[in-house]
C-alpha cells in the first residue's frame, strides 16, 4: 500500500496539473501583461534613447545625421555638464548630512523623548513629502521672492542684510536655497523610515544598556545606531538616487540659472532638448544619467539582499 501511494505521488509530481496543460505556459501568460508594459514604457524608450544619442538632430528636424559616439566625447569636454554633475553630487552629500542626520535626530526624539502626541507630530513633519513637488516649488518661490517674500520680510525685521539679486538670483546662494527646500520636503520621509526601524529594536537591549550604566546618549550610540546600520545604508542610497533624479524642484525654482549655477543633469537634458534643440546630445546625456542611476540601483539591490 505504501509503495502504491509513493508511485501515485511521484506521478503527480511528474505531470503538473494546470489549466493550460503546462505550468510554464500558464506562468508566461500570467506575467505577459507586466512584461508588455515593461517593454512598452522602459525597454523600447531605452533602446530608442540609445539609438538617438548616436544622431545629430533637432526637435523638428526632418532628417538625422549619424555622428556615432561624438556626443559622448563632447560630454567629457562639456563644462556645463560637469557643473550639473557636480551640483548633483553636492545635493546628494548635503541630503545625506541634512535629511538623514536631522531625520535620525527627530526619530530618536520621537521614539525615546516624547510620550504623548507622537502621531500628530510625526504627521506634521511628514506632511511635505505628500505635497506635489511642483506645488512646493511654486510655494517656495513666493517665500524667496525678493520683494514680497516671507524670508525677505523676516530678514528686514531682524535688521539683517539680504542678497541684492535675491535668494534665487544669486549664483553663490541659489543652489543652497534649493537644497534647503529639498531638506524641508524629504526630512520627514527619512524620519518615518528611521522611526519605524527604531520601534523594531528590542527594548531588552536598552534595558541591558541601562543596567550597565549607559544613559540616553550612550544608549543611542551603542544600541540604536548599530541596530540601524542596514536601514541607514538604504536611506543613504535612496537619498543619492533621488539627488541624481532631481529635476522638477530645480526647474520650478531656477530653471538651472542663474548662469547654470543650479544646473543639474535633469534640467540640462531638458535645456538641450527643448531650448537649444539638440535632441541627440540630450539623449546622450540621458544615457549617462541612466547608467549612473542603474549603477546606484544595483548597489541598492545588492545591499538589500545582503541585509536579509
Amino acid at each position: 500500500m505504501t509503495v502504491l501511494l509513493e508511485q501515485e505521488s511521484a506521478a503527480r509530481r511528474a505531470t503538473p496539473s494546470t489549466i493550460f496543460g503546462t505550468s510554464s505556459i500558464f506562468g508566461w501568460i500570467m506575467v505577459l501583461p507586466a512584461l508588455s508594459l515593461f517593454a512598452l514604457f522602459i525597454l523600447v524608450p531605452f533602446i530608442q534613447t540609445l539609438v538617438y544619442s548616436l544622431y545629430k538632430f533637432g526637435l523638428t528636424s526632418p532628417t538625422k545625421q549619424f555622428v556615432g559616439f561624438s556626443h559622448y566625447l563632447e560630454i567629457v569636454q562639456d563644462d556645463v555638464f560637469w557643473i550639473a554633475f557636480e551640483n548633483n553630487i553636492i545635493i546628494a552629500i548635503t541630503g545625506i548630512i541634512l535629511q538623514i542626520g536631522v531625520g535620525l535626530l527627530l526619530a530618536a526624539i520621537l521614539d525615546r523623548g516624547i510620550k504623548r502626541g507622537k502621531s500628530v507630530i510625526s504627521a506634521i513633519i511628514f506632511m511635505p513629502i505628500v505635497i506635489s513637488t511642483i506645488a512646493i516649488g511654486l510655494l517656495w518661490r513666493l517665500v524667496f521672492d525678493p520683494n514680497t517674500g516671507m524670508i525677505e520680510e523676516l530678514f528686514f525685521n531682524m535688521g539683517w542684510s539680504t542678497p541684492m539679486r535675491g535668494w534665487l538670483g544669486d549664483p553663490d546662494i541659489a543652489l543652497y536655497a534649493i537644497i534647503f527646500v529639498g531638506f524641508w520636503q524629504y526630512t520627514g520621509f527619512m524620519m518615518i523610515i528611521l522611526l519605524a526601524a527604531m520601534q523594531g529594536i528590542p527594548r531588552e537591549l536598552y534595558e541591558a544598556a541601562k543596567l550597565d550604566g549607559a544613559g540616553p546618549i550612550l544608549s543611542f550610540f551603542n544600541v540604536t545606531l548599530p541596530e540601524l546600520r542596514n536601514v541607514l545604508i538604504v536611506c543613504v542610497l535612496i537619498t543619492v538616487i533621488s539627488a541624481f533624479k532631481v529635476f522638477d524642484l530645480v526647474y520650478v525654482l531656477t530653471s538651472g540659472g542663474p548662469g547654470n549655477s543650479t544646473q543639474v543633469m535633469g534640467s540640462y537634458i531638458v535645456q538641450n532638448a527643448f531650448t537649444i534643440g539638440r535632441m541627440g546630445y540630450a539623449n546622450a546625456v540621458s544615457v549617462v544619467l541612466l547608467m549612473i542611476a542603474l549603477g546606484l540601483g544595483i548597489v541598492q539591490l545588492r545591499t538589500s539582499r545582503r541585509d536579509r
